[in-house]
C-alpha cells in the first residue's frame, strides 16, 4: 500500500472555497465511479450493499451541499464581478434539477430487487452528463473565479460553505 492511501492529502479548507469546490468535483466522480461498479456486482451481496450506501450517502447529502454552494454563493459572486458568465450560470443551473432527478432515478433503481434491465444506462447516462458538467464548472467558472473574486469574496464563500455544514 503506498503511503499516502494511509494518509491522503486533506481536502483544502473553508479558507480556500475554490480549493474545496475542485476537491468536491473530485469525489464527484470517485463516488461516480462507484456507480459504475455496482452495475456487475450480485446486487444481494455484501459488496453491492456497501457500495450502494457509500454511492446515496455522498449523492443524497453532499453532492447537494455543493449545489446550493454554487446556487447561492458562488454563481451570484460571480455575476456581481462578471456579467457574462449569465450563460455559463444558466447552463450549470439548468443542469443541476437534472442531476438530481437522475439521481433519484438510480437511487430508486439501486433498492429494486431485482434492478431493472437499464441501470447500466441509467448510471452511464448520469456519469456522462456529471462529467461534462464538472468540465464546464472546472474550465468556464472556476478558472475565471480564481482572477475575478477577491478576498473578501472567498471569504464570504468559504463562510457560507462552512454554515451550510454546520461548521464554525
Amino acid at each position: 500500500m503506498p503511503p499516502d492511501a494511509l494518509f491522503p492529502t486533506p481536502a483544502p479548507g473553508f479558507d480556500d472555497p475554490l480549493g474545496l469546490l475542485r476537491a468536491c468535483h473530485t469525489k464527484m466522480l470517485q463516488h461516480a465511479a462507484l456507480l459504475q461498479r455496482l452495475v456487475g456486482l450480485d446486487p444481494n451481496g455484501r459488496d453491492f450493499a456497501t457500495l450502494r450506501e457509500r454511492a446515496c450517502r455522498y449523492f443524497d447529502h453532499s453532492a447537494p451541499l455543493h449545489h446550493e454552494d454554487e446556487e447561492r454563493d458562488l454563481f451570484p459572486a460571480l455575476l456581481r464581478r462578471n456579467a457574462s458568465l449569465a450563460t455559463t450560470v444558466r447552463r450549470l443551473q439548468a443542469q443541476h434539477p437534472e442531476l438530481e432527478r437522475r439521481w433519484q432515478a438510480i437511487r430508486a433503481a439501486l433498492h429494486a430487487l431485482p434492478p431493472p434491465q437499464d441501470l447500466s444506462a441509467r448510471i452511464e447516462a448520469f456519469v456522462r452528463l456529471l462529467r461534462d458538467h464538472l468540465a464546464l464548472e472546472e474550465t468556464d467558472l472556476l478558472a475565471p473565479a480564481e482572477t475575478l473574486l477577491d478576498a473578501g469574496d472567498l471569504e464570504r464563500l468559504g463562510r457560507a460553505m462552512a454554515a451550510r455544514r454546520g461548521v464554525d
